[in-house]
């Protein structure tokens, strides 16, 4: 009865938004930008069940629906616009783990039209974005750096340290190789990061510990922080296990390494993007 009640007063909301004629562009801005903050927040939202930390949809339309047929009121040319593109998406399942979010499409989402003057920019090499060069740092260098006792893998088998890259105020990727393999760890907190993807999201518990695997990159939370794992190396659940286990924090920060770390970081400044994605890892037993 309730679920009645909602989509009758957005009935009636639609209706009134199709009949209210407003002149003034700012008023008229307003009530979109109020719509698309809280559609983009959850307040309204579509109808979705949540069991642990899957949320699945039970249905594409409801909601989302009569929301959107409120923007197209106001707004018009709504098609056009990216932001109706991606609300009409088809969105089956989203999961949550730590600060990232999986959400698991039906079909490739729409990509962004490109105008002219971007284009024009892409195909310029002239304009190409040269990246600074990254500082040798070590774990502990990078949590002092950061301010972050993060924790970070202890064994890899038999791949070697290379590098820890600082992202941001809240990244870190630790990074192995062994030969022309190459394993990378994006360990962060805070903030808001996501993936996409039509492939199916599979998740295995570990070592006691809740693992997720999209589009070939290996998720999970560690005392707060995501870890991600970027491998062209499928491991096996063992080694994944082993690799799990052994994450660990350093020892507490003093300020002496925090000076340090700062300084070393002021005469070779940190690259801004990170380096160049490796081939992702598979679920075990793919």
């Amino acid at each position: 009865m309730k679920g009645e009640q909602e989509r009758s007063e957005f009935r009636d909301l639609t209706r009134l938004l199709e009949k209210v004629e407003l002149d003034d562009k700012a008023s008229k801005d307003k009530i979109y930008n109020r719509l698309k903050f809280k559609i983009e927040a959850g307040t309204i939202r579509p109808d979705y069940t949540k069991k642990d930390e899957i949320i699945m949809k039970k249905n594409r339309w409801k909601t989302i629906t009569v929301s959107a047929v409120a923007v197209i009121c106001l707004t018009g040319a709504f098609s056009t616009t990216s932001f109706a593109q991606g609300m009409l998406e088809s969105i089956l399942a989203r999961f949550q783990v730590g600060n990232l979010q999986i959400v698991q499409y039906d079909k490739e989402p729409t990509p962004p039209a490109k105008d002219a003057a971007s284009e024009q920019t892409n195909g310029d090499p002239t304009r190409a974005v040269e990246l600074q060069a990254r500082p040798d740092l070590t774990v502990q260098e990078a949590r002092s750096a950061l301010g972050i006792n993060f924790p970070a893998p202890t064994w890899l088998a038999d791949y070697k340290y290379v590098n820890t890259v600082i992202h941001g105020k809240n990244m870190a990727e630790v990074q192995f190789a062994q030969g022309e393999k190459t394993v990378n760890f994006l360990i962060s907190k805070g903030g808001e990061n996501g993936i996409g993807t039509t492939e199916e999201v599979k998740t295995e518990v570990i070592q006691g510990t809740k693992v997720y695997f999209a589009n070939g990159i290996v998720i999970w939370e560690d005392n707060g922080f995501t870890i991600e794992l970027y491998s062209q190396e499928d491991f096996d659940t063992a080694t994944l296990g082993k690799i799990i286990d052994g994450f660990a924090v350093g020892a507490p920060l003093t300020q002496a390494e925090i000076d340090q770390a700062k300084e070393k970081l002021q005469n070779t400044a940190p690259t801004e993007g990170p380096g160049p994605a490796p081939a992702p890892a598979q679920a075990p037993g793919k």
